[in-house]
């Protein structure tokens, strides 16, 4: 057997029975293996990484279906979408307080269309889209307070210009 790396302690669980044992399993080249039977996994990962609680499904040792991170508390962290082991969809990141931070969407593990990111206040902080997982077009900046600050052109993924807006000095 080629040498592999131990991906996780994980949990088996399913809606009516919550006493199955834990399972050792690990990845390589990107498949979930259950290193009982050493054949592609398929279940519910449920672990605990990095001060965070992970969820998700894998059929045939790929991550497929919803994909949810908890903070400790139980509050959602990251909400989204996988197929085929790739991001897909509408995925949404959020503060510890339960506040969004950002969203967009994915297809085939690229950012693609219109993104925004919120301060923790709620505000907007910034908007902008992505083609083929490059900034593309104008991106609006924020205050802290939701007036706009700067709009910045890019173009393939590279700036073009920025124009600072200054507060209006008519009263």
């Amino acid at each position: 057997m080629l040498p592999v790396t131990i991906f996780s302690l994980i949990i088996i669980s399913s809606c009516s029975d919550s006493s199955k044992p834990s399972t050792l399993i690990y990845s390589q080249d990107g498949i979930i293996y259950s290193q009982a039977t050493d054949e592609p996994y398929t279940g519910r990962i449920v672990d605990t990484i990095a001060n965070r609680i992970i969820k998700y499904e894998v059929k045939e040792g790929l991550k497929n279906g919803v994909f949810i991170i908890y903070f400790l508390d139980g509050k959602t962290a990251i909400y989204g979408k996988i197929k085929d082991n790739k991001n897909v969809g509408k995925w949404s990141y959020y503060y510890p307080n339960g506040k969004l931070e950002s969203e967009g969407c994915f297809k085939n593990d690229i950012v693609i269309n219109k993104w925004i990111w919120y301060y923790p206040n709620g505000e907007k902080k910034e908007e902008g889209s992505f083609i083929n997982g490059k900034r593309e077009g104008i991106w609006k900046i924020y205050k802290e307070n939701g007036t706009l600050k700067s709009n910045i052109f890019f173009k393939e993924g590279n700036v073009i210009n920025t124009i600072d807006l200054k507060p209006s000095t008519i009263s």
